[in-house]
């Protein structure tokens, strides 16, 4: 993120992000590190209010510090604490976690109501996509929007999801069965930058056989080059 003294400008992780969240009445920023979200939301009308919530009180005081600095202290509110506990049910239409593992966002997200009563989450997991993924498709949360960005060389995954469903989501022809470490939305959407993303894992997947034979990698190869088989079918 650049900050010039007057306006923010996030890099393309958090642009995306913004993108995403971009309706909301008050969004709750879970994990918000110094408000750099929260900040950029506000600055630019995209959202009434924030809800910055981090387990570290020295990343609050940077929130705070930023929201001062760009005069939005009176829309930004800190709380600390972990995951969604500081949040009361239905205060946040829009819920924001970015940045955290797969498997610690299953654990956040595991709250009654369903996204603390949220109509949407916009996630970006930094690590084990398909925990997350995998997770909320078998609790039939549906994924509304799904991104890959390239931001500083590496490609991020940022989605949308929904309220609860009486179902789960329908997959999309051609892709593989328990496959969930890349948005089936995305490839259905066509998303411009989930080819590269696809080739670049199935790279680092083949590398990895190379030196270690795991039923895991030899099933994660296949799945990888089933969907860039299927991608190609595409028109």
């Amino acid at each position: 993120m650049h900050y010039d003294g007057q306006r923010i400008h996030p890099r393309e992780r958090l642009e995306c992000a913004i993108e995403l969240l971009s309706g909301a009445r008050v969004v709750a920023d879970v994990g918000c590190d110094h408000g750099r979200l929260s900040c950029a939301l506000i600055q630019r009308n995209l959202a009434q209010h924030c809800i910055a919530i981090d387990i570290s009180e020295p990343s609050l005081k940077k929130a705070e510090r930023l929201a001062r600095q760009i005069g939005a202290e009176d829309r930004i509110e800190t709380r600390l604490g972990d995951g969604l506990k500081p949040l009361v049910a239905y205060e946040a239409d829009a819920l924001a976690i970015l940045g955290m593992g797969g498997t610690l966002m299953n654990e956040i997200l595991d709250v009654i109501p369903p996204l603390m009563g949220a109509t949407k989450a916009v996630l970006q997991p930094m690590r084990a996509p398909d925990d997350i993924r995998k997770w909320l498709y078998d609790r039939n949360y549906p994924v509304l929007d799904d991104r890959v960005v390239l931001d500083a060389g590496r490609h991020y995954q940022i989605f949308s999801v929904g309220q609860q469903q009486d179902k789960r989501q329908e997959l999309p022809e051609g892709w593989p069965e328990d496959c969930f470490v890349l948005g089936y939305t995305a490839f259905s959407h066509r998303e411009p930058l989930m080819k590269p993303l696809a080739e670049r894992m199935l790279a680092t997947t083949r590398r990895k056989l190379k030196t270690q034979q795991a039923d895991a990698l030899t099933k994660l190869a296949a799945q990888l080059e089933q969907i860039l088989q299927y991608w190609e079918k595409q028109p």
